[in-house]
């Protein structure tokens, strides 16, 4: 997600947030946790790139760390279901999401 908007942090300072949240499915669980994300990036104007996330069934719980965003080059508006997919891999768990750009 923050690939895909360009997003440049600023080095200092570091902010840590945490997050707690539960969903009936995985699918919702991913979707609210990077609405989370999103949220954290307009309203605080924070951005995360160290994430330690454990979850079990049906709840999230993580801690983000990450600084004030210098930049951005393309704004995400909302996450969506449309087209979500999670499906396992040899590789792991993968996912398909669309962003509204």
């Amino acid at each position: 997600m923050y690939a895909l908007s360009g997003i440049v942090l600023n080095p200092t300072p570091r902010k840590v947030r945490q997050l707690k949240l539960g969903a009936f499915d995985p699918e919702s669980l991913l979707v609210g946790f990077l609405q989370e994300l999103l949220f954290l990036g307009e309203t605080a104007g924070l951005g995360f790139d160290q994430f330690d996330i454990q979850i079990e069934d049906p709840d999230l719980d993580a801690i983000l760390t990450g600084a004030p965003i210098l930049s951005i080059s393309k704004e995400i508006k909302a996450v969506t279901y449309h087209n979500l997919k999670i499906h396992e891999s040899e590789r792991g768990l993968e996912v398909r999401i669309v962003f509204d750009v």
